[in-house]
């Protein structure tokens, strides 16, 4: 193929024990395939003890693609970032290898719980069609319900200017770790309405990314920063986009379920923990946080 297509995507997504997310995983991807009248899916699984790359092989059966099994990747790369980003890495390069390099999308989604909720087709669509509207776009990204989850993989001037993670391991000797847990992951957490325009970010993921081909096949994952810290792999593969002069923007119509695990617990915190969400909570629906960001320009 030597042209892209207008109605064409990939959909790329790594797995490690995800079977019993996948039957409702694969039935959101194939209701999201039928926008595009062209489509291949390219998973990569490693170190994984369940069935899910059975699962993943029986359901490509009769469409276009192909399942990586990367194998025991725990005895070679330590760290968990550097797994994923190895494993996203051999998704893009069997893309750039194949036919569909040329196809217009890349769809790049989770395969855990995050998209086990029923998605809305609609607003993906309408995601789709507002890259499309300005060749600058090169990516949107998903918002979630109740509240925006992925702080980690984040990067925006106010909303989250650096690391979250680095900053609560790295904290002062005096700070404890819910203190800096809720400065630097619970108070970004917010609730963004649907109805928001599309916020400008550095980078982004949410579980669910649509790119434009031309712009994600030139980037590429890193799971580790220069000093050899763990990372969100999606920062440095958006903000090579964004030096490339692709816009990226977090979509907030478009929204999946925040996983449990990543969002504020009562259980987990005492009373005095508790009681400060309690105001937190009290105070955004009176003043809301999402109002400071559809103010910037």
């Amino acid at each position: 193929m030597t042209r892209t297509s207008p109605a064409s995507a990939v959909f790329v997504g790594t797995a490690r024990d995800c079977a019993r997310w996948l039957p409702d995983v694969l039935g959101n991807l194939a209701r999201l395939a039928r926008l595009y009248e062209r489509t291949a899916f390219i998973f990569t699984v490693s170190d994984t003890t369940d069935s899910t790359a059975a699962l993943l092989r029986d359901w490509m059966v009769n469409r276009r693609g192909r399942v990586i099994d990367l194998g025991d990747l725990a005895t070679r790369l330590r760290l968990r970032t550097e797994r994923i980003a190895h494993a996203r890495n051999a998704g893009l390069d069997a893309v750039r290898g194949s036919p569909w390099a040329g196809y217009r999308h890349l769809v790049v989604a989770d395969l855990d719980d995050v998209l086990a909720a029923p998605l809305d087709v609609e607003s993906c669509a309408r995601a789709a069609g507002w890259i499309e509207a300005s060749p600058d776009r090169a990516a949107v990204f998903a918002s979630a319900a109740p509240r925006y989850y992925d702080i980690w993989a984040l990067r925006h001037p106010t909303w989250s200017p650096h690391d979250c993670w680095h900053r609560i391991w790295e904290r002062h000797a005096a700070e404890s770790f819910e203190a800096a847990k809720f400065r630097e992951v619970f108070a970004r957490q917010i609730a963004l309405p649907r109805q928001m325009r599309p916020i400008e970010v550095s980078s982004a993921f949410g579980g669910l990314a649509l790119y434009r081909m031309s712009y994600a096949l030139n980037s590429t994952y890193a799971g580790l920063d220069a000093q050899g810290r763990e990372v969100s792999e999606h920062v440095a593969f958006n903000e090579a986009i964004g030096r490339a002069g692709g816009r990226l923007h977090v979509f907030p119509e478009l929204q999946v379920q925040a996983p449990q695990q990543h969002l504020y617990n009562a259980d987990e915190f005492d009373f005095r923990w508790r009681a400060m969400m309690r105001l937190r909570e009290t105070v955004e629906r009176y003043r809301p946080a999402w109002r400071a960001l559809n103010d910037r320009p």
